[in-house]
């Protein structure tokens, strides 16, 4: 009898070992896996963002360097010109500050590349297809009303390649819709405009410098000259901005140290504890049907 006994307690040891061992390394792996993750989660960045009031906006005489590099397809550097205005009428290209450079591109092209510093104010740079005069878009206009009845003569073709346009220095979040864009324009006297909504950012990592930028949006239209307008008014690429009274801050952030001790804590804790049930469950179940049977 006392081997009898000594025999069916080994056999219940042996089964609940092997449950036990299966649950323990089911367990294990869990642990590892969530333990992986939450490393993952630790030693990552996460770019966070709000708005509060531009406090500098008003500070007038502050600058911003717009960097701009776009290329023309059909457009000779001697047929390119960049000029600068704000919207208070102050002529702002030329200065020393100024650094913009022409490059022939391609068999005809143009490619402008270069920076501009502007005060914190509205304003337009754009990219004009000569001065008007007896070789400008004036005379094409009206050789086309005189010799192409209502119908006007093509204008030069300004479709071109922003390959980028910043107002300031780039960082992670930065939103700058205007890189590698391409516009094919029709032959027709006028305008491509850019209407261009600037945002003071500042963004803040974790370590290192704050870097104080901005970001915009955009939207574009193409405006076709008739004989008056074009009398006022150059054809061309148009980038009218303004400034927004608020700023947007971006924040690197990631989990404290004793955030990620807590969160391994609790895996390690909450899976070992979730195993003993499910190990005494699984013993329970196995002795009722050793009685059944």
């Amino acid at each position: 009898m006392d081997f009898l006994k000594t025999v069916k307690t080994l056999d219940g040891v042996a089964t609940r070992s092997l449950v036990g061992a299966t649950i323990t390394v089911l367990s294990t792996v869990l642990i590892l896996v969530l333990l992986v993750s939450e490393f993952v989660v630790y030693t990552s960045t996460e770019t966070v963002h709000h708005m509060t009031i531009d406090s500098q906006l008003s500070a007038q005489l502050e600058t911003v360097k717009i960097s701009l590099h776009a290329t023309f397809f059909h457009l000779s550097c001697d047929d390119v010109q960049l000029d600068l205005e704000s919207t208070r009428g102050d002529a702002a290209f030329g200065t020393k500050e100024d650094a913009v450079v022409k490059v022939p591109s391609g068999t005809g092209g143009c490619s402008v590349k270069g920076h501009l510093l502007v005060a914190k104010v509205g304003g337009n740079f754009h990219v004009a297809t000569g001065k008007l005069g007896s070789n400008g878009p004036i005379i094409q206009l009206m050789g086309g009303m005189f010799f192409g009845g209502n119908a006007m003569m093509k204008g030069a073709n300004i479709s071109h390649t922003i390959h980028y346009l910043n107002f300031g220095d780039d960082f992670p979040g930065v939103t700058n819709p205007l890189k590698e864009v391409t516009n094919i324009v029709p032959m027709d006297v006028g305008q491509y405009q850019f209407h261009i909504k600037v945002v003071p950012s500042v963004f803040k990592p974790l370590r290192g410098r704050t870097v104080y930028s901005n970001s915009y949006s955009i939207s574009e239209q193409f405006v076709r000259l008739d004989l008056l307008s074009s009398m006022n008014t150059q054809p061309g690429v148009y980038f009218h901005y303004d400034f927004f009274p608020v700023m947007v801050e971006y924040r690197e952030q990631k989990p404290s140290f004793l955030q990620f001790f807590t969160r391994v804590c609790g895996i390690v804790g909450g899976i070992v504890t979730v195993a003993g049930v499910v190990d005494s469950l699984m013993h329970r179940a196995n002795e009722q049907l050793k009685k059944k049977s």
